[in-house]
């Protein structure tokens, strides 16, 4: 993940209420970033998410965190039992264009590395 990045959408619901979240996982924890409750009635709501504390190379006597590949969780739950639909719109990842590079750079070093 790009430092200083963050997730960016706009969410909107049809049919009942329901209940958007972002977390970020790793296979062995998942974390809640953000939750939102969305209703039929309400137009597209903007959904940020700050993503800095999972960017860069993080240092641990234990294990390997720079080989760690975070995913982006996505997900929405009817909060009423009625059937709603959830539309996601335009999300994506934001990072400024320096701090890509930076990430692309790291990653493919490291590729490198462990090429046999």
């Amino acid at each position: 993940m790009p430092r200083r990045a963050r997730f960016e959408a706009q969410v909107a619901a049809a049919g009942a209420p329901v209940r958007v979240r972002v977390g970020i996982s790793d296979a062995r924890i998942y974390e809640q970033l953000a939750a939102a409750t969305l209703t039929p009635d309400t137009p597209w709501r903007a959904l940020s998410v700050d993503l800095s504390a999972y960017a860069g190379w993080k240092l641990s006597l234990f294990y390997r965190p720079d080989r760690v590949v975070w995913r982006l969780v996505l997900s929405a739950d009817a909060t009423t039992g009625a059937a709603g639909t959830v539309v996601w719109g335009s999300p994506h990842i934001v990072a400024s264009a320096r701090n890509a590079r930076e990430y692309e750079t790291r990653r493919a070093r490291l590729t490198r590395s462990e090429a046999p």
